[in-house]
């Protein structure tokens, strides 16, 4: 597919159920994507992906490999019936989807790498200390300021830029009510606390980005067979250490994801597929860039209707 682009989601996209209709449709693939899963992570992810209980599924440790397991399923399928991209780029944890997509790591060691980054980003922060907020219907300069109000009463970052006007802030919890008002009172049209469970990319993190150094030195990358997007810088990197380095630095950096959607807009790209659950990239792309195409494929009827087309509608 000339000229497209694979979006690979993150956190929040996950709910109980989301695996079902691949389990149905795609039985082979799924169970052995997901027995090699199992076996790295020590837990039947395929049965926490189907049946919950949702507070599980939510937990990062799990939360991650079981989202890259399942856009890595999907992905496999699209290449089997010659869908590729010309670019990748993934939100948060997707940048390993990307990555293991793009064949610079192995499936097996993104699967290991998510999970214990999981596991490190849970273990830096107390349990139920910091949440992420999301505001959606104020500009950057706007949350910048109300972030800047409430740097006085405790620790408060802009984690994500995710479009014109919707932001994402990781801070602690004993904030949460006062930022919620100020939002509403600065005309929000929402701000939500998000069902994860840590606050991500901000220096809540730094305590997990050292430990987690030690696992990616001794992970082999390799060039991305496509072009691969960071999330820390915006634009495209193919150099091995390099990547390892931003990987790092990722953990603590805001994403730029309205950067990178820029970008591939301004590199004349319109044509892209959400590969794995939830529909968020998409429809964040398309409220930015109403005259791009996107396909979504977070249920089995989405995946195999793209597959008979053979394009994008």
């Amino acid at each position: 597919m000339k000229k497209s682009v694979f979006l690979f989601p993150g956190q929040g996209s996950q709910k109980v159920g989301m695996i079902s209709t691949f389990l149905e449709d795609f039985p082979s693939q799924t169970k052995k994507l997901f027995e090699t899963a199992n076996q790295i992570c020590n837990r039947d992810l395929l049965k926490l992906a189907l049946e919950g209980p949702e507070e599980e599924l939510s937990l990062t440790y799990y939360t991650q490999p079981v989202i890259l397991t399942t856009s890595f399923l999907i992905f496999s399928i699209l290449e089997k019936h010659a869908f590729e991209p010309e670019v990748v780029a993934g939100h948060s944890l997707g940048e390993y989807s990307a990555l293991a997509c793009a064949k610079s790591i192995g499936f097996e060691e993104a699967v290991f790498l998510v999970h214990q980054r999981g596991k490190l980003m849970q273990e830096a922060v107390e349990a139920n200390t910091g949440i992420m907020v999301a505001i959606i219907g104020l500009d950057l300069e706007e949350v910048e300021e109300m972030v800047s109000e409430l740097l006085q009463q405790g620790r408060i970052e802009i984690a994500n830029i995710n479009g014109p006007d919707q932001v994402v802030i990781s801070l602690e919890k004993t904030l949460e009510n006062d930022l919620l008002s100020r939002a509403r009172e600065r005309g929000a049209k929402r701000a939500v606390t998000l069902n994860v469970s840590a606050p991500f990319h901000s220096s809540f993190m730094e305590p997990a980005k050292n430990k987690f150094a030690a696992f990616l030195e001794n992970i082999d990358f390799k060039k991305p067979k496509y072009t691969y997007i960071s999330n820390v810088t915006a634009k495209p990197v193919e150099e091995p250490q390099v990547i390892k380095e931003l990987l790092i630095e990722q953990m603590t950096s805001t994403v730029r994801w309205r950067e990178i959607i820029d970008y591939l807009y301004h590199h004349a790209y319109r044509t892209f597929i959400e590969v794995g659950p939830g529909k968020v990239l998409g429809n964040l792309l398309k409220k930015q860039y109403p005259d791009v195409r996107v396909a979504f494929t977070h249920t089995s009827k989405n995946l195999k209707e793209l597959l008979e087309r053979g394009e994008l509608s």
